[in-house]
Order: structure tokens, then sequence, then C-alpha cells
């Protein structure tokens, strides 16, 4: 009977007899319903289930943009109503909007809520907003020692309070937010708002927005500690701290002490934290806790791109080889055309972010088009994170490696021996948080150098250099261009060096339209021999449709050659790009222009856009 009675505003709907009939079958003590009976009465309430549940959908009319988004928001914080309930919550619905154009900067809106069709859900609400309340005066003021940090100046400027701009309530808790957030950043642990406050005259339609921060002294980094590390642990870490005592607090080089740590990949649940409860002098201690990786570690891997086709990897490291902070990382990688197994023994040279050798050793097989090559391989690298020749974010490897290579290139069998000195020259530079706002350049050359006179089967120079430069506009717009060029001195004919050392291009990261390596100089029988140049070129446009996926559109170009006399292969097509935690995932589809048949080809690749 209790069902019933809650009901009751809903058994209008039901056939009268119905009714009755219901009334009987529940309210009758004696009676015993029978399976039908339930049946039907379980029935009924199904049928007036839609009309119980049914909700009031809100139409805003009258205006649009952010104002009618955030209209909507704030209607959609209210609990449902239905048609019989709207009545009682006008005013409230009324009350909500108002706010809802109040916070931006509209005070003097006209609201009228119409009733809604008895056939549908809708209930439309037109809104004439009026005019909208001008900022008259801002009076934004520092007291304290931010007064003389240049931080907050340059944060001001940011702002978007500004006179004669509409008021915005979102916009002033932001600022009130963010002068807050720069004074915990950068130290000023008493810092309180004295004044901050919005007058609002809406009768004259004019703000006046009134802040005073006052930050208190800055504190200063004080001691570092260094929490259960025994000393080899303690001396890798204190090689990477840059933070000084006495110097002003700044949580950025906290959390870039955080990350370095992080990425010598000797640590794990790395803990960098200011000891606020410590501060003795207007100093704060800062505590490290780190806790060290496994002896070993293995990682197992799988992929599949359409240069080299389906693809395995097994990583074995071994992050702590000793008390000096030696690391050993061995590799196995297995595809359809290529298996290279490498070793890598790192020491470290001071800070082992910044200055370190490597050992290297490794085996190569390699089948593609028409090399089949099997290279053996060891180097000593060192690498110094601050260039000696070019000071500014380019980091430089000098290596010396020694090569056997037993071969056949087309018709063409051998195996060499080569020692080659070297060194590289690599700038990556990368700004933006996420996808929508990417953009950066990547640079790198490599010069190469083989001598018979010190023990080399063959003489020759190679010079190869790539660069990448991704930009993208209004959050949607993308443009990504690169260049590769390479070039052999020293020698007479491509056939004197080995496959390894020449160069092939086409393929996912050159010229998409072709397969992997597969444009080259041929010999009489067709066969692909390599080049002593290398150019390629490419330009791609791309559009964010959805956050977080791209169309793209594009055209590559190049050539492998020994004389710059063959034509250019050129490919052109889309794609749609998806954008991951792992990286960017491409599928292309290109067809080669340059050729007769004009063949198309798909393209799949995952990793970073730079």
């Amino acid at each position: 009977m209790v069902i019933l009675l809650w009901h009751r505003r809903y058994l209008k709907i039901l056939d009268e007899k119905v009714v009755v009939w219901l009334i009987k079958a529940i309210a009758k003590p004696d009676r015993t319903l029978d399976l039908w009976s339930f049946s039907a009465i379980f029935l009924c309430f199904i049928v007036s289930a839609p009309v119980l549940s049914a909700s009031l959908q809100w139409r805003i009319e009258g205006i649009g943009g952010d104002l009618e988004e955030n209209v909507s928001i704030y209607l959609d914080r209210l609990s449902a109503v239905d048609h019989s309930q709207l009545p009682r919550f006008k005013t409230r619905i009324i009350k909500e909007v108002k706010h809802s154009l109040q916070a931006m900067g509209y005070y003097s809106p006209v609201i009228t809520i119409h009733p809604p069709d008895p056939n549908t859900d809708v209930c439309i609400i037109t809104i004439a907003s009026g005019k909208p309340t001008i900022i008259r005066n801002v009076n934004i003021s520092l007291l304290g020692d931010a007064t003389e940090d240049s931080a907050f100046s340059n944060l001001l400027l940011t702002f978007p309070l500004k006179k004669g701009t509409t008021l915005n309530h979102r916009a002033y808790e932001d600022t009130k937010n963010a002068l807050h957030s720069l004074a915990s950043a950068h130290g000023y642990f008493d810092a309180k708002m004295t004044e901050h406050k919005v007058s609002v005259y809406s009768d004259k339609e004019y703000a006046d927005i009134l802040i005073t921060l006052d930050s208190g002294c800055r504190y200063r980094f004080g001691d570092v500690k260094y929490i259960k590390m025994t000393t080899r642990f303690k001396d890798i870490v204190q090689s990477l701290v840059t933070i000084k005592q006495g110097e002003p607090y700044d949580v950025v080089k906290i959390r870039k002490l955080n990350q370095n740590i992080a990425l010598t990949g000797y640590f794990h649940q790395i803990a960098v934290q200011p000891e606020r409860k410590d501060i003795t002098n207007n100093e704060v201690p800062i505590s490290i806790h780190a806790i060290p990786r496994l002896h070993h570690e293995i990682q197992v891997g799988a992929g599949y791109a359409t240069d080299e086709g389906l693809r395995f990897s097994l990583h074995w490291d071994k992050p702590w080889v000793n008390n000096y902070g030696h690391s050993l990382k061995n590799e196995a990688y297995i595809s359809e055309k290529k298996t290279k197994i490498t070793s890598s023994y790192k020491i470290p040279d001071g800070n082992p972010l910044k200055k370190y050798y490597n050992l290297n050793f490794g085996y190569q097989q390699k089948t593609v088009e028409d090399t089949d090559s099997e290279l053996t391989s060891a180097a000593i690298h060192h690498f110094n994170k601050n260039s000696f020749i070019i000071k500014e974010d380019w980091d430089n490897d000098i290596f010396f490696r020694v090569e056997h290579e037993n071969y056949t290139q087309g018709t063409q069998s051998d195996d060499t021996v080569l020692l080659i000195p070297g060194i590289s020259l690599m700038c990556h530079r990368v700004q933006g948080g996420d996808a929508s706002d990417y953009h950066g350049n990547q640079h790198f050359v490599k010069v190469e150098l083989s001598n018979k006179a010190w023990g080399s089967d063959v003489d020759f120079i190679k010079v190869w250099g790539r660069t990448k430069w991704l930009q993208t506009y209004f959050n949607k717009h993308r443009v990504i261009a690169r260049a590769e060029q390479g070039a052999i001195f020293m020698i007479n004919y491509v056939s004197e060096i080995p496959p390894s050392i020449r160069f092939f291009t086409g393929g996912d990261q050159t010229v998409r339209g072709f397969a992997y390596e597969s444009i080259s100089p041929k010999d009489k029988n067709g066969h692909l021999t390599g080049a002593r140049y290398v150019t390629t070129a490419s330009i791609e446009y791309a559009y964010s449709f959805i956050k977080k996926w791209w169309i793209s559109t594009f055209v590559d170009g190049g050539t492998a050659t020994n004389d710059y006399k063959d034509r250019w292969k050129i490919g052109a097509g889309f794609g749609i790009r998806w954008s991951t935690i792992f990286g960017q995932i491409k599928l292309d589809l290109a067809c080669a222009i340059s050729e007769e048949n004009k063949p198309w080809r798909f393209h799949f690749t995952m990793g970073p856009m730079l």
C-alpha cells in the first residue's frame, strides 16, 4: 500500500479499471496473488516507470558561446526536475541562471522560463543577458620581499584582469590562486592576502577589483639531507645536486633535482622535499630519499612497423655493478629484417647525466632488399652533455669503433675490418606540455673517419646530418618539416665500402610510398648497390579534429645517388595520428607519385614526434 500511495500522482495515466483492480488486489488482506495477477501489477509499474523517471531537459535561447556553456554547467548541478515540479523549482532555477551569468560579468539579465510542452521533456529558458559589467579599476599590490621578485612582475603582465574588459569572476579567482601558487613556489611561506574584493556597481555597469598580497620574507635553501643512503648512493646523488645553501628557495630547482635523480636510472621511489617544520634562520632544509633499483631488471616487448615488420625485444639491465655507479644494459632485438644484440657498460665521469663513458659491444644480422650483412662491433664512447664545440643545448659524443662486416650486396660479396674514430653532435629542444601545444626542433650531425694508416681496410670520411622542426599553431594546426643530407668522401667507387657505411633511403622515416631502404642506384643486374650521397626532405601538415586525434597530409622526396643524375623519388599521401602516453601512433597511406604505376603503400609507426 505504501508503494501505491507513493505513486498516487501517476495513477491517472493508467486505465481507471486497472487502477481499481490494483487497489483491490493490494489492499485486500486475505487475497493471495496468483502468478498472472503479480505479473500484471509488475507490468503496470514498468509501464509507469518512464513517467516516474522523466525529467526536464533545458534548452537555452537568446545567448551563446561561453555564456550558454556556463549556464548549462550551473543547471546541470540541479537535481532532476519533472513537469509537475517545475513551478516549485522555478525560483531556484532563475537564481542559478543569474549566478551563472554574474560569474561572467552580467548582472542585469532578463530570464523567462516557458512552460514545457506536455508531450516533450524540453523546457525552454530564454535569456536576455543585458550589458556586461566593465572593469573600471584593477589594483593588484604586493608587499614584502615579493616586490623585488621579477617572477611576480612577469606574472602580473599575464593576468586577464584588465581595465576596460568584461568582469569575469573565474578570472578573478584564477588570479588569486596564481599569486598564492607563485608565492608558495618561491618560498614565501608566510604569504597572505590582506585585501581581496570585487566591488560591483550594477546600476552603473562597472566594477573595481582590489587585491593585496603581503608575501612576507622569502625563505632560502638550507642544508641538504640524504635520508638512509649508503656512501656509494650518496656520492651519486650528491653529484647531481645544484641547490646551494643560502640561495632563494625555488620549487622548480627541487623538481629538476627529483627529475635528474630519476633520469640516472639508479633509483626509484624518489622524493626530494622541503622540510618546512625544521626551518631555522629562514632556511629550509631539503631532504632526499631514493631507493636503489633492483640488481637485475628484465623487460620484454613487442611491436610492429612497416619498415621492419613484427619485432620483439628483450632488455636486461643491471643498474648497479659496483660502488662507483657503473651500470650494464643488454638488449636483444629481433624483427623480420634485422637481428641485433648489444651490450653497453656505462662508467660515470662526474655527473652521470652530463659526462660518462660507454663501452659497447654488438652483433647485427640484416637482410633488407639486396643486402645480406653480418656486423660485429666494439666501441668506446665519451658523452658530454655540454658540448665543447657548441655550448648551448648541444651534446657531443666522441667515439672509436671497431667493426668487422661480412656481407653480400647484390652480386658483390666481401668482408672488411674498419677502425673508425668519430664525433657526433645532437641538439633536442622541446616545449609544450601536451600534444595540442607541442613544438620544438631536433638536429643531429655525425662525422666518421677511416684510414689504412691505423689499420682499416678502406679510406673514407663520412658526414651525415638530419634536422627536424615541429610547430603547432592555435592548438589544432601542426607543421612538421625535416631534411637529411649525407656524403662519403675519399672513395672512387661505392663498392669499396661495406653496406653499413653506404647510403640507402626510403621507408617510414624518409620517403613514404617506398619500401624500407629501397631507394639506391642499381647494378647491371638490377640489384641495389647503395650510394655515396643521400638527400631527403619532407613537409607535413596535420589538423586535430578531436582531442588527441589528427589527420595529416604530406609530401616526401629524396634520393640516394652517386652523382645526383638520378631522378628524385617523390611520395605523397595522407594519414591519421593518435597521441598517447607512449608516443604518437601513426598510420599513413602514401603514393609513389614519381613512379610510372604510382603504387600505394601503408606505413605504420609508433614513437615520439621529435
